[in-house]
């Protein structure tokens, strides 16, 4: 028996699956396909897996990682066809592979790279991504960060790799770079900052879309 990790990707109707329906689904999925997969003991008994930095219900992602122990000598060659013929719209598993050396540890990650879509009913507002540039360039951005333990004043700039954005006709897009892990920055806090600083840049819609999971050295978590 071996560890095995999945990466798949979440969109669509998908993104609002929640995570505790998410583990069901992939735990009848890799039985529907078949997969040599070790099972927990005792009483109620079913397939052991784990996600790495589940997605907050409603965001999407194509960079989703999922543990398990295989039992076979090798993961089957059609592994991911078997998943994929199966699985819901929505959901997509795009490699599997084994660990050998027990991989990259989950508490290893520290970023994770979110592309943020700000959309406008009536069009980008004049001088938004100007006055957003220059306000994520400030040495100090104090925001309020929820948590277990309440609530708490950090600088949100400590949480953040950088930020860019590109700007269409009816929408920005922002593609940051936020703590993950034990420093985790929510990128709804960031639409928040902008929020609460620029009243008037107030969107009429938000989406989330996770796209790569690091390092602390931004070396791609695999």
């Amino acid at each position: 028996m071996f560890k095995a990790r999945m990466r798949f990707s979440k969109t669509d109707e998908a993104a609002y699956i929640s995570h505790l329906d998410l583990m069901h689904c992939m735990q009848r999925v890799i039985a529907r396909a078949q997969l040599p997969v070790w099972y927990t003991e005792g009483f109620n008994q079913h397939i052991y897996i784990s996600i790495a930095l589940p997605l907050s219900t409603g965001y999407s992602g194509e960079c989703e990682f999922l543990d398990f122990n295989c039992t076979a000598d090798e993961i089957p060659a059609d592994a991911v066809e078997r998943m994929n013929a199966v699985m819901p719209r929505g959901l997509s598993v795009q490699e599997i592979y084994p660990l050998s050396d027990g991989g990259q540890k989950v508490r290893e990650i520290a970023y994770s790279k979110f592309e943020i879509t700000w959309e406008f009913d009536d069009g980008v507002p004049e001088n938004f991504c100007r006055d957003v540039e220059e306000l994520f360039a400030r040495e100090e951005i104090l925001i309020l960060k929820r948590s277990k333990r309440g609530e708490k004043e950090v600088n949100i700039k400590d949480l953040m790799k950088g930020i860019s954005l590109e700007q269409d006709t009816d929408c920005v897009r922002a593609y940051a770079i936020l703590g993950a892990g034990n420093n985790n920055l929510s990128p709804e806090y960031v639409t928040r900052t902008i929020t609460a600083e620029y009243p008037q840049y107030a969107p009429d819609g938000v989406s989330y879309h996770h796209l790569m999971t690091y390092d602390t050295n931004l070396n791609e978590f695999r």
